[in-house]
């Protein structure tokens, strides 16, 4: 196959990526195609050429397309309903112990709360988790 035929390869590659909406995979490929269409260039020789194209194409999916993915995952998620008090900074109303839940202030609420450390009234604590209508704290 000749360069030219590689580069159209590679180009309907690149546009089937952005019809189909795939996580980069066809673009992966056309990487391949692409280093395919330079080898190509330089040599005549079919088995070199293919070797380069599925080589990179596998090099290109295992090293570059989880860098696009990461960097497309990036939108920050936001919380909201009772997701939204996990970090949030409370009160403790009511002395929590290590298997007995106490009670923390949430903007005005009081919640259920436990921990696996002794946390005494009136100490600030971040909510870690929520386990039902238990927060889950640390100090």
């Amino acid at each position: 196959m000749t360069w030219i035929c590689w580069i159209g390869i590679a180009v309907a590659l690149i546009i089937f990526e952005i019809i189909t909406s795939s996580t980069f995979f066809f673009v992966c490929l056309a990487v391949g195609s692409g280093f395919a269409a330079i080898a190509a260039w330089f040599t005549n020789l079919n088995w070199i050429i293919i070797a380069v194209f599925i080589i990179l194409s596998i090099l290109s999916l295992c090293f570059i397309r989880p860098i696009f993915k990461k960097m497309i995952s990036k939108s920050k998620t936001i919380n909201s309903n009772v997701d939204a008090l996990i970090g949030v900074d409370v009160v403790v109303t009511e002395k929590i112990m290590p298997f007995k839940t106490g009670f923390v202030k949430v903007v005005g609420e009081i919640w259920r709360a436990k921990s696996d450390v002794e946390i005494d009234v009136d100490e600030v604590v971040k909510v870690r988790n929520i386990e039902g209508t238990t927060l889950v704290v640390k100090k």
